[in-house]
């Protein structure tokens, strides 16, 4: 977060120091198997000469860690110039770059009044610069590494949209006119988000506010702004007016991975934002994946057995067959999901039998999931985004499994037959189901008699996004005693429970749970509606 910089700085020629290094790097490169090695130089320019913004780095303990919240720090490679801005900071280079191996010349740093801790990022950040010694470039990812191939910054060229609804946002650093910064003082909260036909709401941290933003090609004018102060400490009613009076002077504004820059008329960044989308903390349904043309392969009928779970450094879900985990890393806007995982069965070709595409589902969802740069928040919809900007999949929070009484609505008798036999329960009888955080699953099995109803309890865990298990079931009453097994309700409830202890997977919708084994629903419930009662 700086002045905006634009010029660059001469090509220097490498030190008598680095020279040696490189000449031992690519040594030991020419020493790897030949298919390796080629393997790994094969990075053209087109894959370098991007401007690219930071998303972990190794901190001053060596430890790798995101980039802090509002620092947009990044690096630009472009025909031997190496040129960008850090925290508090814009600095100047040349590079040096021969197949993975990459050398970037001291730079010339341009220095801003900020606070101990960004000024204490920005030595990391210069100093990881300087050990850079090679690079992987993966889709929209590069990674920089040192001489013995740890990683030392990992960055994205993600392109977003200039769209500030894309999320809401918290306030994380403030900038006067002379580029001096600040952080947000802590327990504050300040946020703030734009809504889609031109309204700002948000809260300072001293009380809220409301007004009116226009945008046009990166400029912005926000206007009308009323707000009340509530009681605070003195600093923290200093810090709220700062915020609304710097409101009034912003004139641009830039969406980047690493969240939204609010810019007065001199390109200084005066107010820095971060999204506010908590990705792990649910797990998400897909309504939709979008091909290269931009519109819909899959709408929510096909996609309704596959889920995902955004971790802070992995992705795990279940396709429409079977489960997976994956790599991945998210910073701001950014997010990447890589090397995946596939557990369990293939999903089959398309028969006569079975005409559902499973497979090409599958394909579609997975291919999505690898191909996303950036994601967005609208409402509740998620948006994942390709390196362009492109839409690759829209997504919703599924609801939640603990809390509700779910009735059963039918059950799949056979799930390992071609056809489903659907079996609705039996007259007058009513299954449920209640999802504890104990983790137990208890109800009624359906089976009742002059004794009373047929309870039973169970142990279920979650293991990941979306896959289940559940075993120990057992039955409390004496409905189903002796010969009165056979009748149709002992039956139900044998198979019931036979069922439930086979389900490998389950999808919660608003108004519907299923229970899956693979790709296939072999329970469904509905959440139980109470009668009112009329006066």
């Amino acid at each position: 977060m700086s002045r905006r910089h634009t010029s660059t700085q001469g090509r220097h020629r490498l030190s008598r120091v680095v020279g040696p290094l490189l000449v031992l790097l690519l040594m030991l490169t020419a020493a790897l198997p030949a298919g390796v090695a080629a393997a790994k130089n094969k990075i053209s320019d087109s894959d370098v000469e991007w401007g690219w913004q930071l998303l972990t780095y190794r901190d001053a303990d060596g430890d790798i860690e995101p980039v802090p919240a509002g620092v947009g720090a990044t690096l630009s490679l472009f025909s031997n110039a190496a040129f960008g801005e850090a925290a508090c900071s814009s600095y100047e280079s040349s590079y040096t770059r021969q197949g993975r191996t990459l050398f970037i010349d001291p730079p010339e740093i341009t220095r801003f009044d900020c606070d101990p801790i960004s000024q204490a990022f920005d030595d990391v950040f210069y100093r990881n610069l300087g050990e850079a010694r090679s690079i992987s470039v993966s889709d929209s990812i590069l990674t920089l590494y040192d001489i013995i191939e740890e990683p030392l910054m990992t960055l994205t060229r993600a392109r977003i949209d200039d769209d500030p609804t894309v999320a809401p946002w918290n306030l994380a650093r403030i900038a006067e006119a002379d580029g001096s910064i600040e952080p947000v003082i802590q327990g504050l909260d300040p946020w703030m988000e734009f809504l889609r036909g031109g309204r700002i709401v948000g809260s300072s941290g001293c009380g809220s506010f409301l007004g009116s933003y226009t945008i046009n090609d990166g400029t912005m004018a926000i206007t009308d702004v009323a707000h009340r102060l509530d009681a605070c400490p003195e600093g923290a009613r200093q810090q709220a007016e700062t915020i609304l009076s710097t409101l009034d002077v912003i004139t641009d504004f830039k969406v980047l991975p690493a969240g939204l820059s609010l810019q007065d008329a001199d390109g200084t960044t005066r107010l820095a934002l971060t999204p506010d989308i908590n990705l792990a903390r649910r797990t998400w349904t897909p309504i939709a994946v979008y091909g290269g043309d931009g519109e819909a392969t899959w709408g929510p009928d096909d996609l309704d057995t596959s889920a995902v779970k955004f971790n802070q450094s992995a992705t795990e879900g279940r396709s429409i067959c079977r489960s997976f985990t994956a790599d991945g890393l998210r910073s701001g806007l950014a997010i990447s999901v890589s090397d995946f995982q596939l557990n369990g069965a293939k999903c089959p070709s398309s028969s006569k039998k079975n005409p559902t595409p499973l497979k090409a589902i599958e394909k579609s969802f997975i291919t999505a999931l690898k191909a996303a740069s950036s994601h967005a928040l609208r409402g509740d919809e998620l948006e994942l985004k390709d390196v362009d900007g492109n839409t690759l999949m829209r997504l919703l929070p599924q609801a939640d499994l603990v809390g509700p009484t779910w009735v059963v609505d039918w059950m799949d008798l056979t799930p390992s037959a071609a056809k489903a036999t659907k079996r609705k329960p039996v007259e007058d009888t009513v299954i449920t189901a209640t999802f504890e955080d104990i983790p137990v699953v208890l109800g009624e099995t359906g089976a009742a008699d002059r004794t009373g109803t047929n309870d039973y309890i169970a142990s279920y865990r979650t293991p990941n996004a979306s896959r289940i298990s559940v075993t120990k079931a057992t039955v409390d009453g004496r409905a189903c005693l002796g010969s009165k097994s056979r009748n149709a309700e002992c039956k139900q409830q044998a198979n019931y429970l036979r069922l439930l202890q086979a389900a490998d997977g389950y999808i919660v919708r608003e108004d519907s749970l299923r229970l899956l084994k693979g790709p296939r629903a072999i329970i469904a419930f509905s959440p139980e509606v109470i009668g009112t009662v009329e006066s």
